[in-house]
């Protein structure tokens, strides 16, 4: 903590753009060495503790943010001093929501991390839309925020933290619940909340992009397994109705991402399916489901973080994110297919990648919570691959948009990039047996 709050004094006088980006390399491996190898909640002091989910979580949230530095290089000249200090302010807040001991604490954190994705939108965002989807997603947050709040307040002091026992909130009623669970799941975001995710997405730049699939998302995730702990018991009477949702909703969607044709709106689409999924591993309330969740959502947030660099590149080279002009790209960038197929392949969960364990345990424990709702999940699984499988085909292959203007090489850097992001997704698995 004082080495983050040190920087952020320093951040304002920073001129170089790789200093900070080393600062946040050197902090990740400097976290490294505190891995904890169990899953039992560790108190660090009377307000902060962790546990493997909120480790894992604070690590990945480093790992984008150091690796937003390499995709940013075109805002390397644009207010160098405050995305500086921006991005110090992510990583504090990533902390005090995931290493939080405290309910209130890590409410308070977890709504100010509006903030910054704000102002990332409204100043590096592309269009004048910006706006309108930093609206959206300031109104969607808030107007469950403050229920919730209000929630809190009414409860008793003691389960202001996260160690208490399950019985304690027996008789809380369906409102209770309603409230304390859909701050969570409009971030998460539930299917018939995400209109907010994909216009934030198509007009933020590619760090905004990268944080709020990377990490953001996460956060809700992280919430809806704590929140579940107060209300276990009245969950078990309501979790029927959120998982059909769950599923209904992401069948509805998968086949939406067959009509889109932007790029990035595909990506973000795919983005709800899979939080989807880790929806409901939470809520079949399940060891298989809660391993499930946490390995999915470390996963998808490198592979949708990687999706949306790929889309990124070739919106430099082309101006424009539509499938219609992102097509043949094989024959000028093969190298780049290459690395197309690898996180495509990875998005419908091939094998070895991180995705393919987390979705085979939500398999299991959705087998385990009622036996035939695991056929609508097969049927998930399967247009999840035909849209990844679309979203491969159709930009590598077809009649070239051929406008020498665009045809720029591929930087190194830009290689690199992607390498780090899917080493991590396809080589955890050698430690599978952390989650089993």
């Amino acid at each position: 903590m004082l080495i983050m709050f040190s920087m952020i004094f320093f951040s304002l006088n920073i001129k170089s753009w790789w200093l900070a980006q080393n600062f946040f390399f050197f902090f990740f491996f400097f976290m490294y060495f505190k891995i904890p190898m169990f899953n039992y909640f560790l108190n660090i002091s009377y307000l902060f503790g962790m546990d493997m989910f909120s480790y894992l979580m604070f690590m990945l949230g480093t790992w984008i943010i150091s690796l937003v530095y390499i995709s940013s290089l075109n805002l390397k000249n644009i207010y160098l001093n405050y995305f500086n200090f921006l991005m110090f302010i992510f990583l504090i807040i990533f902390y005090f929501c995931f290493f939080s001991n405290n309910f209130i604490m890590f409410y308070i954190f977890y709504e100010i991390n509006l903030i910054p994705v704000i102002i990332l939108i409204y100043g590096w965002g592309y269009q004048y839309e910006r706006f309108k989807a930093g609206f959206y997603l300031f109104i969607y947050m808030i107007f469950f925020s403050l229920p919730f709040f209000s929630c809190l307040l009414n409860l008793n002091n003691s389960v202001f933290m996260f160690m208490y026992y399950f019985d304690y909130l027996n008789s809380l009623n369906f409102y209770y619940y309603l409230f304390l669970m859909m701050i969570f799941l409009v971030k998460m975001p539930l299917f018939l909340f995400h209109i907010w995710l994909p216009k934030a997405h198509v007009e933020a730049p590619i760090c905004g992009s990268m944080i709020l699939a990377g990490i953001m998302l996460k956060l809700g995730g992280f919430g809806i397994y704590h929140i579940l702990m107060l209300v276990f018991k009245v969950n078990l009477n309501f979790n029927y109705f959120l998982i059909s949702l769950c599923l209904i909703g992401m069948m509805v969607l998968s086949l939406v991402c067959f009509f889109q044709s932007d790029l990035k709106i595909l990506i973000a689409y795919s983005s709800v399916v899979h939080m989807g999924l880790v929806i409901i591993g939470f809520l079949t309330l399940n060891n298989w489901g809660y391993f499930g969740s946490l390995i999915l959502m470390f996963g998808h947030g490198l592979c949708s973080s990687a999706l949306f660099c790929l889309s990124n590149i070739c919106y430099l080279r082309f101006k424009s994110r539509s499938l219609f002009l992102n097509k043949g790209l094989i024959n000028i960038y093969p190298f780049l297919s290459f690395w197309w197929f690898l996180l495509c392949s990875s998005n419908m969960s091939f094998p070895p990648s991180f995705n393919l364990f987390g979705e085979l345990f939500l398999l299991i424990s959705l087998m385990i919570w009622l036996d035939y709702f695991y056929l609508l999940y097969f049927l998930v699984m399967i247009l999840m691959f035909l849209y990844s499988l679309y979203l491969y085909l159709y930009t590598q292959y077809g009649k070239l948009f051929f406008n020498m203007n665009y045809l720029v090489y591929i930087n190194l850097s830009e290689y690199l990039l992607l390498f780090m992001h899917w080493v991590p997704l396809n080589l955890i698995f050698l430690i599978m047996e952390l989650f089993c």
